[in-house]
């Protein structure tokens, strides 16, 4: 029933001045439209959903309003959009609304690689992480502090208190016997 009744809908569907009461129906609806948004604010999540629910609680008093008197309409209105919003949240519940997350700005997932790819690069990110704990500890921490953290030969070079010429060898040593556990795939991978 989302916005499928307008105000117009609901209070012309009589000539004015008809016997059925059009013309105080009228009145009625103009004199609460604004009182029962205010009250249906308070009670929807959004100002669009207390919007359609001012419209269907209208049409549906509108069923009622030649079998029930004027002095009672008011009260019936603000039953029946008590009811109008409490579907509404069951609806919404149900639905998990409160849960949606659009997905226009998420990322799509990287199809660039199938899921065999993946599987081969994380297979290799284990044996590639398994060689490096097994480097001799000078030059783990070495190849680490290059390849990992980005320091220049400079800085692994105080950071660890050797001389760059160490740096250098320490690099070339841990290339080496990366290679021999990992395979040439290493250098292809992990550039």
């Amino acid at each position: 029933m989302r916005g499928t009744h307008d105000n117009a809908s609901v209070t012309a569907t009589a000539a004015p001045g008809t016997p059925d009461g059009t013309d105080a129906f009228d009145a009625f609806v103009r004199e609460q439209r604004r009182p029962l948004l205010q009250f249906l604010r308070t009670r929807t999540a959004t100002e669009q959903d207390a919007e359609d629910a001012l419209q269907e609680s209208l049409a549906k008093l509108l069923r009622y309003r030649s079998q029930e008197s004027p002095e009672a309409w008011k009260a019936l209105l603000y039953r029946i959009a008590t009811n109008v919003a409490h579907d509404q949240h069951r609806a919404g519940a149900s639905r998990q609304n409160s849960e949606h997350v659009p997905l226009d700005d998420l990322p799509i997932a990287d199809s660039e690689h199938t899921p065999e790819q993946r599987a081969v690069y994380n297979q290799q990110v284990a044996r590639v992480s398994e060689a490096i704990l097994a480097l001799p500890p000078k030059c783990q921490r070495v190849y680490l502090l290059k390849r990992a953290h980005g320091l220049s030969h400079a800085q692994v070079a105080a950071r660890c208190g050797i001389s760059v010429k160490m740096v250098e060898k320490h690099l070339a040593n841990a290339m080496a016997l990366l290679r021999h556990k990992v395979g040439n795939s290493f250098t292809d991978t992990f550039k």
